[in-house]
């Protein structure tokens, strides 16, 4: 099968909800921040269709997809619309951010099935850019940035998702687990704004 042809039967038995599709317009905006042809992760992926976005508009040679998948069993055990009320198989979404990916000729396309940092080792060489969009909570994400800080080249990019400073909201603790790293670190936010997106960069001084 082609890789649209997985997608479309893929999508037909298990559709994304309207709201999250719409929400990737939103998104896309801090992608254009990125270097073109560069070597990234995507810390986060589900079934891909950000990675679609990364592809086209980053364009990079080398992208590292970053999710545990199966390893969490044969769905992800949490329900609502995005998992289609806990019936979309982790082998599934696995599967379509691959195609996502193949979608773009030229793109060398890493698999990684683990969460991160755990998974660190897997990612070889040093990276442009990386996208976090995976654990949505305080400690997690901060652990996250701690470790990817180490991986990413002195000019190069961590952006991602869940950017959201009222208190009350369910992923506020992304929020707060970027403003400690980068009260204890030399990376300063560049731009937040809409679709909850965020970027960093390290201060000019600690880039030379």
């Amino acid at each position: 099968m082609s890789p649209d042809d997985v997608l479309r039967e893929s999508h037909a038995r298990w559709p994304m909800p309207d709201g999250e599709l719409e929400r990737l317009g939103k998104r896309r905006w801090v992608l254009e921040l990125l270097p073109k042809g560069g070597i990234g992760a995507e810390i986060g992926v589900f079934r891909g269709h950000f990675s679609n976005l990364i592809c086209e508009i980053a364009q990079p040679k080398k992208l590292y997809l970053v999710d545990p998948w199966t390893t969490l069993g044969e769905t992800f055990g949490w329900g609502k619309a995005y998992t289609n009320f806990d019936t979309l198989p982790t082998l599934v979404a696995r599967e379509d951010a691959r195609a996502h990916v193949q979608r773009h000729p030229g793109i060398d396309c890493v698999i990684v099935e683990s969460t991160y940092p755990a998974c660190a080792s897997q990612i070889v060489e040093p990276l442009d850019f990386a996208y976090l969009d995976a654990s949505h909570k305080y400690a997690p994400t901060l652990a996250e940035l701690r470790s990817i800080q180490k991986q990413l080249k002195p000019e190069g990019l961590i952006i991602g998702d869940d950017w959201d400073p009222r208190p009350d909201a369910p992923h506020h603790g992304v929020w707060r687990a970027i403003q400690d790293f980068i009260a204890e670190s030399d990376w300063r936010l560049i731009k937040a704004g809409p679709g909850r997106q965020w970027a960093l960069t390290r201060m000019p001084e600690r880039q030379a």
